[in-house]
């Protein structure tokens, strides 16, 4: 294990202790910014005991990422916002940071939105285009079709019809989402169900080896009340029980709390498909590892994602 395992797990917990485990700091601090962590970890750093004994340097290179993420934050939910208001005929769920930060966090700049990712069904992906024109243009599409990415010039909105980028259209998504009238009166969140194998689906994408940040989101829907034995029906019949059980694995290596619920939701494997994962585990399990060896992301994603 990491020997900075122990302090990024005192800095992601939105109960933090009242001390921070030893480590070395100056390693810590780019893993936490590499990792999309830095946000949440200035912020219990600047408001806990936490902060007691800490060299400026360390807080300060936090506390900019902190400031510039509620900068961000704030850009990109309000563009978001503006255009769905245009688009308020158009069923649509919002997915990633857009759905987590005032869902799954308590405070908004401890979850990066970063990209803006919606699930939009195929069939209403012309009428959204039309919607906002005035605003966005299309850039390009991708995935066979199935991904549809618009731009103002300065940020980004990404539209797919499943659970992943260029995953089919899931109806369920959409049946089960629940209102998020901040948005407009057609939006809506996933389930928390939907929402853990749409994060998966992400990671599986990422050949498991993702920034922290969407571990601390499977941790958070782990937390929330959700039915297992869906997450295990859905998961095997999209595709995703190999991403799901060494996703699994990985958020109970880095977050032992939610063991029990990771647990619950772990596809049984056969032998020779547990060996395969259990590799792709391994070689994810160090936070402070941040390169891999070159093709072995391509190796694990052909066994990982659906």
């Amino acid at each position: 294990m990491s020997d900075l395992l122990p302090a990024l797990r005192a800095l992601t917990a939105f109960t933090p202790p009242s001390t921070l485990p030893g480590c070395d700091l100056d390693a810590l601090a780019p893993v936490l910014v590499a990792h999309g962590l830095a946000p949440l970890a200035s912020y219990q750093v600047e408001h806990t005991r936490l902060a007691i004994g800490l060299p400026d340097r360390f807080r300060e290179t936090l506390l900019g990422v902190f400031q510039g993420t509620v900068n961000d934050n704030v850009l990109r939910l309000v563009t978001l916002r503006n255009l769905l208001k245009d688009a308020r005929e158009v069923p649509v769920v919002l997915l990633d940071g857009a759905a987590a930060v005032d869902w799954l966090y308590p405070h908004m700049a401890w979850r990066p939105v970063s990209d803006l990712r919606l699930a939009v069904r195929g069939r209403d992906g012309a009428a959204f285009a039309q919607a906002v024109a005035r605003g966005l243009r299309l850039d390009r599409t991708g995935e066979g079709g199935r991904t549809a990415t618009f731009t103002d010039g300065s940020i980004e909105v990404t539209l797919q019809e499943g659970l992943w980028a260029g995953g089919p259209e899931d109806e369920p998504l959409f049946a089960r989402a629940t209102p998020a009238p901040a948005f407009g009166p057609r939006v809506g969140r996933p389930s928390a169900e939907d929402a853990l194998l749409a994060t998966v689906g992400d990671l599986a994408q990422a050949s498991l080896w993702a920034p922290l940040i969407r571990y601390v989101d499977l941790r958070e829907l782990l937390h929330r009340p959700h039915d297992p034995a869906s997450v295990l029906a859905r998961a095997g019949r999209a595709g995703l029980s190999r991403a799901l059980h060494g996703a699994s694995l990985l958020v109970e290596h880095f977050f032992p709390e939610v063991a029990l619920q990771a647990q619950a939701v772990r596809p049984p494997l056969g032998p020779v498909e547990r060996s395969a994962v259990g590799q792709v585990v391994d070689a994810a399990r160090d936070p402070a590892r941040l390169r891999h060896l070159r093709g072995a992301d391509q190796a694990a994603r052909l066994l990982v994602a659906p």
